[in-house]
């Protein structure tokens, strides 16, 4: 595959209204995100459009009404307490694929994904250039739109996690896909209630601190930042697998286990196997972080169902002492118990006078226990079904959702990623582990009889 890059500018809201001269509040939740990129590519059916820009120029132009609404993605962080200037804008790139798009999935590799974004997913992007730490970002948001040849358009974005998690993000496409449906199309019938965002009650709810604890910023830098290298491979878990997973998850305890229950709790102990072997050495103490989303679950008097930034936290589960010995309906019951722990503390929290603190305290000061005694494997579990499945351009809904390649450089955490198969065919799941343990999952039997790694993926429906 060869890509040209036909276009790059700075797009900027349209119209910043005298509303926007205040600074954004970040929310606490912000405070404790490091400065890295989060990728996501969207891909659609269209018509052929390269050679013929001028068709995308509706894109652009509702991309600079979108961000009127959504003016913090458009801005620069300072200090890490705030947004301003928000007449920086994003980046905006069109691209040209020497491929079609039929041809790209027979390719079947999965670090491509990362030529089709702007900026290089989940790496270290403080840079210590001066005494006074200067932080090198282009922009808070970049969009690469990938045109392939015989028509097919992949929507590359990358968002910076410092102001932004999956839900903003969600919230950010969905809105712009029904502004840019109307823009193409008079007859359009994405016709859809555009909610804006809220830009206020995040920081209210979760007030941030004059500064972070420097013992904090180092646990944060280990936690995000620790391991070397990783490689990122795919793998897909088709229906049936899920249903016998489903099956053997089942206990007294759960009576009927999510599918994100039992692919979380299946890879955590295949991952964390194939860990020791790969070392060489007995299996040791295992926890699994889940991102929970957290606007569902706050009883605020202000509602946070449509605030954007970092409204998330992560559980923590019960340390599992050798998974080789634990069945996956056991782990599932650990995992279930550690999200009912988690919402005693978010009501915990709640009823507190510094609302998010208490839960960022526990959870550091745990980790700070798991690092220090260098004997625990730790994995991180994100999951974004049900995010942008929905998200249509008026080209349809999207045929595949992609998420990263190679990550961070050489140094991040082990984090896995779960995607729906539109269509609901499925589930694909982004693993990132150290190459040594990689090899060792890609060839253990137990793991291979639920799951493929990376077969070729042939877009259905419509």
């Amino acid at each position: 595959m060869e890509l040209r890059i036909t276009s790059r500018e700075t797009v900027k809201p349209s119209s910043l209204s005298k509303y926007h001269l205040q600074p954004y509040k970040l929310c606490l939740f912000d405070q404790f995100t490091p400065m890295t990129y989060v990728s996501l590519v969207i891909f659609y059916r269209t018509p052929l459009l390269h050679n013929s820009n001028s068709n995308l120029t509706y894109l652009k132009n509702s991309l600079s009404e979108t961000l009127n609404l959504f003016y913090p993605l458009s801005g620069k962080t300072k200090d890490n307490l705030y947004v301003d200037d928000f007449d920086a804008g994003v980046t905006y790139m069109e691209a040209e694929v020497s491929c079609s798009m039929a041809e790209f999935f027979k390719l079947g590799q999965t670090d491509l994904l990362n030529e089709l974004v702007p900026f290089p997913p989940l790496r270290n992007e403080v840079v210590e250039a001066s005494p006074k730490r200067e932080v090198l970002i282009p922009h808070v948001v970049g969009f690469q739109v990938n045109v392939f040849e015989c028509g097919g358009i992949a929507l590359g974005t990358s968002f910076s996690h410092k102001v932004a998690d999956a839900g903003t993000m969600s919230h950010f496409l969905k809105a712009w896909a029904t502004i840019s449906s109307r823009h193409h199309s008079a007859s359009s019938d994405q016709d859809g209630i555009i909610t804006g965002p809220n830009c206020s009650h995040a920081s209210l709810v979760f007030p941030p601190l004059n500064s972070v604890p420097q013992k904090y910023k180092t646990t944060t830098e280990k936690m995000w930042f620790n391991k070397k290298s990783l490689v990122t491979k795919r793998v897909v878990f088709d229906e049936n697998s899920i249903a016998v997973l489903k099956d053997l998850a089942k206990s007294d305890q759960v009576l009927r286990p999510s599918r994100n229950d039992v692919l979380t709790c299946f890879i955590w102990k295949h991952a964390s196997i194939a860990a020791a072997t790969a070392k060489g050495r007995k299996a040791r103490p295992s926890v699994a972080g889940l991102a929970v989303n957290l606007r569902p679950r706050m009883k605020s008097k202000l509602a946070l169902d449509n605030s954007i930034g970092n409204l998330f936290w992560w559980t923590r589960s019960a340390t599992v002492p050798d998974v080789r010995t634990v069945g996956i309906s056991e782990l599932v019951r650990v995992m279930r118990e550690s999200l009912v722990s988690f919402n005693e503390s978010v009501k915990r929290s709640e009823e507190s006078d510094d609302v998010g603190l208490a839960m960022v305290s526990e959870y550091y000061d745990a980790m700070e226990t798991w690092f220090e005694s260098r004997e625990t494997d730790y994995y991180i579990f994100t999951n974004w079904s049900g995010f942008y499945s929905e998200v249509d351009f008026g080209w349809g809904k999207p045929v595949w959702i992609g998420a990263h390649g190679r990550i961070g450089g050489e140094r991040f955490m082990k984090v896995q990623m779960l995607v729906e198969i539109p269509g609901g065919k499925g589930v694909e799941a982004f693993l990132t582990l150290e190459e040594d343990e990689m090899v060792v999952l890609e060839k253990d039997p137990k793991f291979l009889e639920f799951a493929s790694f990376n077969p070729q993926y042939v877009p259905g429906g419509d």
